[in-house]
């Protein structure tokens, strides 16, 4: 077993998996790195791990459910919403659709990538990007537009290989 290749593979998924039961980015990182810590030494230690994916999820699952329920526990507010309505098979479909789309943004361009976060992520509108980083608002459309297209071809070639085969 390549450690750290699975640990490359899976780190971000797991993220993203963590961060629905969090909600705290900081938080969901530190469970994961932590539930790779311990596996790590457990494999030292001589434990088989059959399936190291799936034991991945589960324990990420476990100390994230396990975090929520104390933040709950120390909060007093009575307005904390009920979890969503869906499986532990949804919820890893989900994180792992979410990693491939964060690792196609990541693959933009410098400059494509950061226009397109602030417009998408940050919520800036085409002449707020354009009057911060000193361009047209034209470039900012291209840009945006480009980014947007290498995303849908980066989701058609992934959906032609899970789905097309």
């Amino acid at each position: 077993m390549d450690f750290e290749r699975e640990y490359k593979s899976l780190y971000r998924p797991l993220c993203l998996f963590a961060l629905q039961y969090t909600n705290q980015l900081d938080d969901a990182e530190d469970i994961v790195q932590q539930t790779f810590a311990d596996v790590w030494e457990k494999i030292c230690e001589g434990m088989s791990i059959l399936n190291l994916k799936a034991y991945l999820y589960q324990a990420v699952k476990n100390r994230s459910i396990l975090y929520a329920s104390q933040e709950r526990a120390e909060s007093f507010d009575a307005d904390i919403p009920e979890e969503a309505d869906i499986t532990d098979d949804e919820r890893i479909q989900l994180a792992e659709r979410d990693a491939r789309l964060w690792t196609a943004i990541d693959q933009l361009p410098d400059e494509r990538r950061r226009i397109f976060l602030l417009s998408k992520r940050d919520g800036l509108k085409y002449q707020e990007i354009a009057d911060e980083l000193h361009i047209s608002i034209k470039t900012v459309e291209n840009q945006i537009s480009k980014a947007l297209k290498a995303l849908r071809e980066t989701a058609i070639r992934i959906y032609t290989f899970l789905f097309v085969n």
